[in-house]
């Protein structure tokens, strides 16, 4: 479904049905014509005895060139939201290489925790200013989920068994679970650090960014 609010804006709703666990996914857009864009997602899960969700947002694909990164959030290294504490809140800025941290075997790996706004430039200044309603999770790399997941059926590969994408993958997440492996290795997150089969929201801002822009936290004041 589509509305045209006015000759400056329209609105789009994509709702999808999840007939294997009888839930709904409805994701809107909100898009402005000065180049700002508003997506909203909504999970409605009705069954109680569903799995736990690893994580639960949107995953985008973005220039190479885009491949400088700061946001407001916990760093400046990885963070998870069962790993943080050592992480303090502040301004951070580094490269998409520079995020990703290389374990010898892949698994996940380089996201940050309670990021209020993340920018991803390139040589220019120019690119994009995400912007969460609350806090969010995130990660910028090049590589993709399935990359770093062998799956089922591993093959013990290496780190350096991976092919970088030719584009910046980036995660912005309500929630991931947590790592867990109290007992060295193998054992779930506490129940505080997982994601439940719930009912979940989200709301992220999309904003032009430049050199010439005012810095993050002025945009951020001045339109969200």
């Amino acid at each position: 479904e589509y509305w045209q609010n006015s000759d400056r804006d329209v609105e789009i709703l994509v709702t999808v049905d999840l007939p294997s666990v009888g839930g709904l996914h409805t994701t809107s857009y909100r898009v402005w014509g000065d180049g700002q864009m508003e997506v909203g997602g909504a999970l409605s899960l009705p069954q109680a005895d569903l799995p736990d969700l690893p994580k639960y947002g949107l995953t985008l694909l973005l220039p190479p060139e885009l491949g400088e990164v700061s946001w407001f959030g916990r760093g400046p290294h990885e963070t998870y939201s069962d790993r943080k504490s050592g992480a303090k809140i502040g301004t951070y800025r580094t490269s998409v290489e520079e995020l990703f941290f290389p374990y010898i075997r892949p698994q996940e790996t380089g996201n940050r925790t309670d990021a209020r706004w993340v920018t991803l430039t390139g040589d220019t200044g120019g690119g994009v200013l995400v912007v969460a309603d609350s806090v969010m999770e995130f990660s910028a790399l090049f590589f993709t989920d399935s990359d770093l997941d062998e799956g089922t059926e591993p093959t013990y590969r290496h780190v350096w068994d991976l092919e970088p994408k030719d584009h910046v993958v980036l995660d912005l997440d309500l929630k991931q679970m947590g790592v867990g492996g109290d007992t060295s290795w193998g054992a779930r997150p506490h129940p505080e650090y997982r994601l439940g089969p719930e009912n979940h929201q989200f709301r992220i801002r999309f904003l032009p960014f430049d050199a010439t822009s005012e810095e993050p936290e002025v945009l951020i004041r001045q339109r969200w």
